[in-house]
């Protein structure tokens, strides 16, 4: 992994302070690997936050960093909530999660798992893999104490963000925010909703790090469309460029302090070739 993680955090991530602490959680646990005294449970991680802060990308930057394909390789699994995890023939799905883990993990000890959408996911799901989360030498005469789970969900993401008005009150500044500020409100909320809902996870105290997706800001939102544009080939988009791909932001949560964009840059990915191309056509009539 060397310092991959840490890099790809720190220069493609926008207004995430705390995100670029998963460098060191993923750090420390690939360390104890080696050591003789080894994990002693699965690493857990739980990704809190509105839509568009970069969830789904920091979960995409840990597989990039641990496996050479990426999220494409064999040892990285994923589920969506309720594509896989609805309410329908819920214990038939619940047997095929225990059995796809077991195989999974059998053969690389050191997989990643990951939950999206945990917020669309029927509750009680998750109970299912409390054996594989806890402290076990192995479960089913599988070892799951080198595995790393993360959690996304959008759950907490209005709460993250009332607190962190609360914090700009004190004075406390965006880069001085800590895990403690938010992680009982994000417990506290989840733990009454969607796959969270009353789950041993959080209980138990299974789930090692909740990290919190701020809300983006406008400027966090503008280096998030000129990143956008340099993708797609525009180094340099012009001011007009620049407004156009901003339209499609809208900021809250209460009118009265619109500071904060609501889909954080989401829209971006399939707006900014839009805005690239007619702006060219512009030029060239």
């Amino acid at each position: 992994m060397d310092l991959q993680l840490r890099d790809s955090l720190s220069q493609r991530m926008f207004g995430q302070p705390l995100v670029n602490e998963l460098f060191n959680i993923i750090s420390a646990h690939k360390e104890n690997i080696n050591e003789s005294n080894g994990n002693k449970k699965a690493l857990v991680i739980s990704l809190h936050g509105w839509s568009g802060v970069g969830k789904n990308f920091a979960s995409t930057m840990i597989a990039e960093a641990i496996y050479r394909k990426g999220m494409q390789s064999n040892y990285v699994k994923l589920f969506m909530g309720k594509k896989d995890f609805d309410c329908y023939e819920l214990e038939k799905k619940k047997q095929m999660l225990v059995n796809t883990l077991n195989t999974l993990v059998k053969k690389c000890p050191k997989s990643l798992i990951i939950f999206d959408e945990i917020h669309h996911m029927c509750p009680s799901v998750l109970d299912t893999i409390i054996p594989m989360l806890d402290h076990h030498s192995a479960v089913d005469e599988v070892d799951y104490r080198n595995t790393i789970f993360i959690f996304i969900s959008n759950i907490g993401g209005h709460e993250i963000a009332t607190k962190l008005l609360e914090l700009y009150e004190k004075g406390v500044t965006r880069s001085e925010v800590e895990f403690r500020d938010f992680e009982p409100i994000i417990r506290r909320t989840a733990y009454f909703q969607g796959g969270f809902e009353k789950a041993a996870a959080i209980a138990h105290h299974l789930i090692d790090h909740y990290v919190p997706f701020l809300p983006l800001e406008q400027h966090h939102v503008e280096m998030c469309a000129l990143a956008e544009f340099k993708a797609n080939g525009v180094e340099k988009p012009s001011k007009k460029m620049m407004a156009d791909a901003l339209t499609v932001i809208t900021y809250g949560p209460p009118e009265t302090q619109p500071i904060f964009a609501n889909n954080g840059c989401r829209r971006f990915t399939r707006h900014i070739p839009y805005v690239i191309k007619k702006h060219t056509r512009k030029t060239e009539l």
